[in-house]
């Protein structure tokens, strides 16, 4: 008596085998095409003389009552509807805006340490937002407002620091 396996009684043993590798090849290429479709490395954004690096796949000016609600860069935004979205929405952004006036801009307020970056003054601060997200500000001489918020601390130091003065 033969133990071995005769391939041509046992038809749906190559057929399994063939299924099996067929899913198993169609896996694979998705996980593939999946990772190269998604976006890497980042984009220039520039606005007010300033312009700063962010992640490729966030979108311009993804804001609902002036309030970023996916990752997103703000820039040149000049009114915002009269609303507010509650609970505020924790994603990542960055925002290059002027201000109006820095001894009254909240956020302005946290940068405090002064330096020179192309010939201009700055100011840099960081805290923790009562969320947990990590948030850079950078201020330049001409009233720019830079700022940057990331649930991870590098993505936020990363956008601050890519900060270039036109």
């Amino acid at each position: 008596m033969s133990v071995g396996v005769n391939l041509r009684s046992r038809p749906w043993i190559v057929l399994v085998a063939l299924a099996a590798t067929a899913v198993l090849f169609l896996v694979t290429w998705a996980l593939t095409t999946a990772r190269v479709s998604q976006p890497s490395g980042v984009q220039e954004v520039a606005s007010e003389g300033v312009r700063i690096e962010v992640p490729a796949g966030w979108s311009r000016n993804a804001i609902g009552c002036g309030t970023p609600v996916r990752d997103t860069y703000v820039v040149d935004v000049e009114a915002v509807a009269g609303c507010a979205l509650t609970p505020t929405p924790r994603v990542d952004y960055a925002e290059i805006r002027l201000s109006a006036d820095l001894a009254l801009d909240s956020a302005a307020a946290i940068a405090t340490e002064e330096r020179q970056t192309a010939g201009h003054v700055v100011h840099r601060g960081a805290d923790v937002l009562p969320d947990g997200r990590a948030r850079r500000v950078v201020v330049v001489d001409r009233r720019v407002v830079v700022i940057a918020v990331a649930e991870d601390p590098a993505v936020a130091d990363a956008i601050a620091e890519s900060l270039k003065i036109d």
